[in-house]
Parts: structure tokens; C-alpha cells; sequence
């Protein structure tokens, strides 16, 4: 079972998803989204490079390069090597698929910083954790030997699940029972053409955790309600916004469905909290919106809706059978008005866990998400130990919904410590 697999590496089909990540990416929608940890030493480029070889002979399933086919991308085999390189203040730049000797993730470091960005093609925040993590575990391997034993490479450990479990889960006959209203967009001034800007909260999670307690709802529905407070704090009121504020969070399937695959798979719900405008809200207001829209919408069935009513797009035999090129065209045409429905997505790939032998030579963990032409301001969330990094990208400089974040911290007492670079290059 495992050759014919094996085989399937060489050339073989994008999921569901990655297919549509290939079709709409642009200079304005990079699809690109970024893991990073801060080491307690300097970062040994050398060393870095030999590791990222190493991880690549377990995870073999991204050793590969994208070809065009007459009705879809699809993958092939990568003979070459990645190069890694210093980050040269650059941050979500649109993968090159002809750079990095054809790879579609970089692996940059700065300094004690260590940093990977995946085209969403390739994986999502699942399966890009867990390659980080082997790149991760490899380098200290080799930087620390007098305190680390190497860990040679069972062939048994060698990842090949790749499948696309879409086409294996969805429901053919499932259809979505509701519609999203289209949102209200975030406006503001723009930084510079090819500029982006990143906020990290490093926050205590204890302390955050004691106050989901006091209002008994999950740390998901207290940071999303913290976020839409702050969107309309910050932003919402002083444009006098309309339309409701529609917050896209992603959703793994893994632990619904059973699956190992490291490729695409996963869903998302859309919460809509529509404030009136005759109304004052507080920060309790919101909380109580958000917690209602998860007990409607976090339910496995409405999940299934989703998941169903994207992949049957993409496995209808009309759609099939359409040439790539027009394909390319409908999907982006397809994405002006898709995006119009989110006000920001918040992806919240929960603890970073590192093995715990490995934790003493690691500070921190971060994950970032590219904004776009729509939305443009994004937001990644992760923990590691006790701590919470909230992390927005964005493309304007007068937000202010980050000071207004940082005021609901300072208001529920919660210790936090904030970054804030605007001058990032993107292009």
C-alpha cells in the first residue's frame, strides 16, 4: 500500500482547496500564511539548510513543485532543494513558483527567529505545524549535539498521507441552508504600495483563560468577541458601518472525520454580528453575540454544509471538463464576490506543543496570515507554554483597532507585551 503511495508522489492531484488557493492567487491575494519561533540563540543558517533537507526526507509529500495541466495544477516530484535564506524584511510576498528552486514554502531566519511561509496551496495550518515542528526539531539537533541525541529516520515514519479527503467526506446531496449577508469591509488609510504591517500581543494565558471562566464561555469565543469589539470600537463606529461584521474562522477536519492527511483540509464558519446603529455597545454585548452565533453555527451538520457545498464545486463534471484557463478566470471573478462576505478571518491554530525536550531552546511561537485587497486586516492566533500571541497583518497605518485590543487587556487586567512593525515589505 505504502509503494503505490509512494508512486502517487510523483505526480499526483491537488485537493479540493489547493485547487482553488492556485486558481485565485494574486499579487493582491497571496494565499500565503506564516509560522515562525523565536529561539533563545542566533539562528546557524548552515545548520537551518541542513535541517530543512532532513525534514524534507520525512515529509516527502513537500518536495514538490506545481505543473499546469489542461484542467487543473497539479504536483510533481522536486529533484532540487529549497534555499533559505535571511529574512530581507520581507513578509507574505506572493509565492514565485519559478524562485526557491520551484518550492511552494521559503524558510527565512532573522537574528533568534526562525520562519516558514506556506502557499495555502500546498497545506494548511495542520499539516504546516507539524513539517515546522520536524524542521524545528532537526536544527536543534543539530546546533545542540552535546545535549540532544539525533534522531535518525525510521522509513516507517515517513509521511505520505496525502490524500484528498474532501472528495472522500463531503455529501454529494448536501446543500447550504443559509445564506451570508455581504460584510462590512474594514477602511482606513493605506500604508505604501507593497508595505505591511504586524502586531504581535504576547499575552498571559492564564489570566485569559480566569476570565473565560467568569463570563463561562470558551478562549475562542472570548478572543473572537475581544476582536469584533474591537473592529467596532476602532474601526466600525467612526465609518459609520452598515453592514454587519462577518468573522471567518477556519475549522479543522481532522478530528471530525479521522483523517491523517496533510494536505487542505479543513472548513470554516462565518459569524455575522450586526450592530444597530441606535445602539451603544459594550464589550458584554458582544461577547453574548458571539457566543450565540457558535451555539448556531459550531455544530458539525452546519459544518458539513460548508465543507460539502465547496468541494462539490470543485467535483462537478461540468466544472471538470472546463479548460484551466477559464477555470482561472471564473475562480478569480468567483473570489471578488466571495470575499465581499468577510470582514476579517481569525485563525486560531491552538497550542504550538514542541516535544519537551526540545522546549528549553524555545522562547515563543507565532502564526501570521496575509491580508488582501479585501480583507485588509487579518488575524493569527497560537499559544505556546503560557503564552497567547494574537497577531494581526495589515495593510493600513491608521487602525485603530489594535489600540483598542490593547485597551480591553489593560481593562480585564491581563499582563501582555505589544510589537508593532510597519514597515514590513510585501512585493
Amino acid at each position: 500500500m505504502k509503494n503505490k503511495i509512494k508512486e502517487r508522489l510523483y505526480s499526483r492531484k491537488l485537493d479540493d482547496q489547493a485547487k482553488v488557493f492556485a486558481l485565485a492567487s494574486n499579487k493582491k491575494y497571496s494565499s500565503i500564511f506564516r509560522l515562525s519561533v523565536k529561539l533563545k540563540e542566533n539562528v546557524n543558517e548552515e545548520l537551518l539548510q541542513q535541517a530543512v533537507g532532513l525534514a524534507l526526507e520525512k515529509f516527502k509529500a513537500f518536495k514538490v513543485r506545481m505543473k499546469k495541466g489542461m484542467f487543473w495544477d497539479y504536483f510533481v516530484e522536486n529533484e532540487m532543494m529549497p534555499i533559505v535564506i535571511p529574512e530581507e524584511n520581507t513578509l507574505f510576498k506572493k509565492v514565485n513558483t519559478r524562485a526557491n528552486n520551484k518550492y511552494l514554502f521559503r524558510v527565512t531566519y532573522l537574528e533568534n527567529k526562525i520562519n516558514i511561509e506556506f502557499f495555502h496551496a500546498l497545506t494548511d495550518g495542520n499539516g504546516g505545524s507539524q513539517f515546522f515542528k520536524e524542521i524545528l526539531y532537526r536544527y536543534l539537533e543539530l546546533m545542540y549535539p552535546n545535549k540532544l541525541e539525533f534522531t535518525q529516520l525510521d522509513e516507517n515514519e515517513i509521511v505520505y498521507d496525502t490524500e484528498n479527503a474532501y472528495v472522500k467526506n463531503y455529501q454529494k446531496n448536501v446543500r447550504k441552508k443559509y445564506r451570508t449577508k455581504i460584510a462590512h469591509m474594514i477602511k482606513g488609510k493605506e500604508l505604501e504600495h507593497g508595505k505591511v504591517g504586524i502586531s504581535h500581543f504576547n499575552i498571559n494565558l492564564p489570566q485569559v483563560k480566569q476570565c473565560t471562566k467568569l463570563e463561562h464561555c470558551s478562549l475562542s469565543m472570548y478572543l473572537t468577541a475581544m476582536i469584533a469589539y474591537s473592529i467596532y470600537e476602532g474601526e466600525y463606529k467612526i465609518h459609520k458601518g452598515r453592514r454587519p461584521i462577518n468573522l471567518c474562522l477556519p475549522i479543522s477536519l481532522q478530528k471530525y472525520f479521522g483523517s491523517e492527511t496533510i494536505s487542505n483540509f479543513f472548513s470554516y464558519m462565518i459569524l455575522t454580528l450586526k450592530p444597530k446603529k441606535y445602539k451603544n455597545y459594550s464589550f458584554e454585548d458582544f461577547l453574548d453575540m458571539v457566543k450565540k452565533e457558535f451555539e448556531k453555527k459550531f455544530k458539525l451538520e452546519r459544518i458539513i454544509e460548508t465543507m460539502s457545498n465547496d468541494a462539490g464545486m470543485t467535483n462537478n463534471p461540468i466544472v471538470k471538463a472546463v479548460p484551466l484557463v477559464i477555470k482561472k478566470f471564473a475562480v478569480r471573478l468567483g473570489s471578488l464576490k466571495v470575499k465581499r462576505h468577510f470582514t476579517m478571518t481569525i485563525s486560531n491554530i491552538g497550542k504550538f506543543d514542541v516535544s519537551s525536550k526540545y522546549t528549553e531552546f524555545v522562547d515563543n511561537a507565532f502564526v501570521m496570515l496575509a491580508p488582501d485587497w479585501a480583507e485588509k486586516m487579518k488575524c493569527g492566533i497560537c499559544s505556546y507554554g503560557d503564552n497567547l500571541v494574537v497577531s494581526f497583518g495589515t495593510f493600513l497605518k491608521d487602525s485603530m483597532i489594535e489600540e483598542r485590543f490593547k485597551e480591553l487587556l489593560e481593562k480585564n487586567n491581563i499582563k501582555f507585551k505589544f510589537e508593532n512593525n510597519l514597515n514590513y515589505l510585501s512585493c
